[in-house]
């Protein structure tokens, strides 16, 4: 339990930093947190495969003239009346084989234990209904990423099994990832928003040593003064200063998001058998008074390898307060 302390103090530190810089320089600050539990998502929790995941992430508007003329490049987009954003983050996931706690009833090919601690930082720039978001992210995978000491605690707070095979996982190694993502608020005819309801479409890919696939989505939000920003963000796609709506200062709407991602690699199903075409559908509400926000979503995904029993899902919690 020591150990458990040891680390929820350094989460506490992390944050700590973070809304000190965000409260002394302005900007936003964010904390993203997904777990597959009956906690998060009582109507069917899992405990497997992708488990558990933790952000934080500090954005601001800097007055910064590298990322003025990064942003006022061509790249991806025309650069006339663009609003500029950078941020930091420190991230780390959790995967595990099915029932992590019992190795007697898992099958003769299962989904690895694994730990993946990261950082890095994006670039996003606002241009009026669009938003494209640039990230870098370097880490770690395997034993010095300290998932399986994170998972213990976690299991000892719920009071849930202990998890058996960590001994196991992927071996240490280096993680990189890019990603852009082009998210656009859709205003043309039927798709226009209206004073209740708007459409968000999203596309993008990652390329690095972890991931390398496609994606596009779709979201419809439905809600009372509805933020004029890009919808919630989430621990794969943060929010951000560049996106930031300080007008409607409360706003309550519920959102669902569908999306499809073509995968071409994926170094957590090593040893498995990935499906090249998956999908994901995410529903959830949002809530915004002042300079808070508070989101929860459930995200129900398709089977991502072919021996997989039957279909994921987890819940997720987001907290975001601007200064």
């Amino acid at each position: 339990m020591k150990k458990c302390f040891t680390s929820y103090g350094r989460l506490v530190g992390a944050c700590l930093v973070m809304l000190t810089a965000a409260n002394a320089s302005g900007g936003m600050f964010s904390m993203y947190f997904e777990n597959d539990s009956r906690y998060l998502k009582p109507n069917g929790a899992t405990d497997r495969h992708y488990t558990h995941g933790t952000k934080l992430v500090y954005s601001t508007e800097p007055d910064w003239q590298w990322l003025k003329d990064f942003s006022e490049s061509s790249l991806f987009s025309q650069p006339a009346s663009v609003e500029p954003a950078v941020g930091f983050f420190l991230g780390q996931n959790i995967y595990t084989p099915d029932h992590a706690d019992d190795p007697s009833r898992r099958g003769d090919k299962e989904h690895v234990f694994a730990g993946w601690l990261y950082t890095g930082l994006f670039v996003q720039r606002r241009q009026a209904d669009v938003l494209d978001h640039f990230e870098l992210n370097v880490g770690v995978v395997g034993p010095s990423a300290r998932a399986h000491r994170t998972q213990h605690c976690i299991h000892q707070v719920l009071r849930s099994g202990r998890p058996v095979g960590w001994g196991e996982q992927i071996g240490d190694e280096p993680a990189a990832d890019v990603t852009w993502v082009r998210r656009q608020r859709q205003t043309g005819g039927w798709l226009a928003p209206t004073e209740y309801t708007d459409m968000i479409t999203d596309f993008g890919f990652t390329a690095g040593s972890l991931h390398r696939h496609i994606e596009a989505g779709v979201m419809l939000r439905c809600g009372v003064n509805l933020p004029d920003d890009f919808g919630p963000g989430r621990l794969a796609l943060p929010s951000s200063a560049a996106a930031m709506d300080l007008q409607n200062t409360r706003s309550v709407y519920v959102f669902a998001r569908l999306s499809g991602r073509a995968v071409e690699h994926d170094r957590f199903l090593t040893g498995l058998t990935p499906r090249p075409l998956t999908g994901r559908a995410q529903v959830g509400l949002a809530f915004r008074r002042d300079n808070i926000e508070l989101a929860y979503m459930q995200t129900f995904m398709t089977e991502t390898f072919k021996e997989q029993s039957s279909p994921d899902s987890y819940g997720a919690i987001s907290l975001t307060m601007v200064f």
